[in-house]
Parts: C-alpha cells; sequence; structure tokens
C-alpha cells in the first residue's frame, strides 16, 4: 500500500508541532471522481503507518489532485467588426492606389522616341539621295557595266567632258556611293573614280551591261588592254 502511496505528492509533517506549525490543505472544487474513490484508502493507510511506525516513519498525508477547467469563449460579434473594418480599410487603400496611378498618368507626358546620332545620319542621307535623284536620275550601275558619264569641269569654265570607261568596283556609302571607271587611253589604262550623286556630274548613262563573277574586276590591271577596250 505504501508503494502505491509513494508517487503522489506527499507532505511530511515534523516531530513537534512549535518548529513547524501544520498546514491545512484545501481540496478543489471538482475533484475527479477517481480521486474521491482513493481518498479514503489514502487515508487509512497513512493512519496504520503512522500508528504501526511511529518510530520509524512519520506520518503520511496525501493531497488530493486539483484540476482547473478553463473555458474560453469567442467573441464573434468583436471578429465580425474587425473583419469589416479590415475589409473597409483594404477598399479604402485600393481605391486610394487607383487615384494616384491615374493621377501620375495623367501628369506624365509621352514620352518622345530617342533619336540616336546614327539614326540621325541616316535620315540625313536618304534625305539627299533623294533631292539629288529629283535633279538627275541615277540609273542601276553594276560592276562589269560600260558607262558614259556627262562631267562639268569648273576649270574648264564649266565645259562638259565625256568619259567612256567600265566599271570595275562600286562602293555604297549612301550619299557618298563612288564608282571607279577603267579605259585605255593611249595604250596606258586609266582609272577615275566618280561620286555618282555628285552635283558635277550631269548625266550618267549604262551602254552595256557585262556579266561578271567578282564583285571587283582589279585582275583587269595586269591583262592585256584589248580586255579593257571597248566600243
Amino acid at each position: 500500500m505504501a508503494s502505491k502511496v509513494l508517487p503522489q505528492a506527499l507532505f511530511i509533517t515534523p516531530r513537534s508541532s512549535n518548529q513547524w506549525p501544520p498546514k491545512k490543505l484545501g481540496l478543489s472544487t471538482f475533484p475527479s471522481p477517481r480521486s474521491s474513490s482513493l481518498n479514503l484508502n489514502r487515508l487509512s493507510t497513512s493512519r496504520f503507518s503512522s500508528n504501526s511506525f511511529a518510530f520509524h516513519f512519520r506520518p503520511i498525508v496525501v493531497s488530493p489532485k486539483r484540476f482547473f477547467i478553463v473555458r474560453a469563449e469567442a467573441d464573434n460579434e468583436g471578429e465580425l467588426g474587425a473583419d469589416e473594418n479590415t475589409e473597409e480599410e483594404e477598399t479604402v487603400s485600393e481605391t486610394e492606389s487607383e487615384v494616384k496611378l491615374d493621377a501620375e498618368d495623367e501628369a506624365k507626358p509621352p514620352r518622345k522616341p530617342r533619336v540616336k546620332l546614327g539614326d540621325i545620319m541616316g535620315i540625313l542621307n536618304k534625305r539627299a539621295i533623294e533631292a539629288s535623284e529629283k535633279e538627275r536620275p541615277v540609273p542601276d550601275l553594276r560592276t562589269g557595266d560600260i558607262v558614259e558619264i556627262k562631267l562639268e569641269v569648273p576649270e574648264n569654265r564649266r565645259r562638259l567632258s565625256i568619259y567612256k570607261g567600265i566599271v570595275i568596283s562600286k562602293q555604297n556609302a549612301g550619299i557618298h556611293t563612288t564608282i571607279r571607271v577603267r579605259r585605255i587611253i593611249a595604250g596606258v589604262g586609266v582609272e577615275i573614280v566618280f561620286p555618282v550623286y555628285s552635283p558635277n556630274i550631269k548625266e550618267i548613262k549604262v551602254v552595256n551591261h557585262r556579266k561578271v563573277r567578282r564583285a571587283r574586276l582589279y585582275y583587269l590591271r595586269d591583262k592585256l588592254p584589248r580586255l579593257s577596250t571597248f566600243k
């Protein structure tokens, strides 16, 4: 019996009541049914042990277990009110953000597209080419074509000189496009570079088209003069 009681909470009283006054133990208002059935057995065992083993053991007093029940009830009205307040705050914040975005969109003017320096030069080249083609149309010039160019020489009292030859190369550079024309004069090969859109050139006429495989006919410099001659 003592072995069953020892695991419980024990309070040992001293021999002399003057040194350590006895303490009063109170029972819980809601004792468990199991503890109430075991109280009598525990008290009887404590009396038996105190009478029979007084010189070896002290009287044992066992306090019953105490149970406390706590219930928390949720305040439904308060929660509903808090939810409504949060929803109202969210709607107000959304409307304020929408109004701010609309105001920013209205305040900011539309951005103009940025034009880079390369784009500006390309636009200027196109405009210059269009203006020169309105005054003097330029035919489609290819490598191997036999052309006749009427050139105005300012040093020669602006007289027109006709130059005829074969196009051995063409360099595309927008308004600065050039062609290299080769011909044989007095048995000597002569090459002249003409700017296609020059205002001194009054007319460019393609006499004949020749099919060639290369883009540049520099090999004619080492060939016989008859390959660079034409009627």
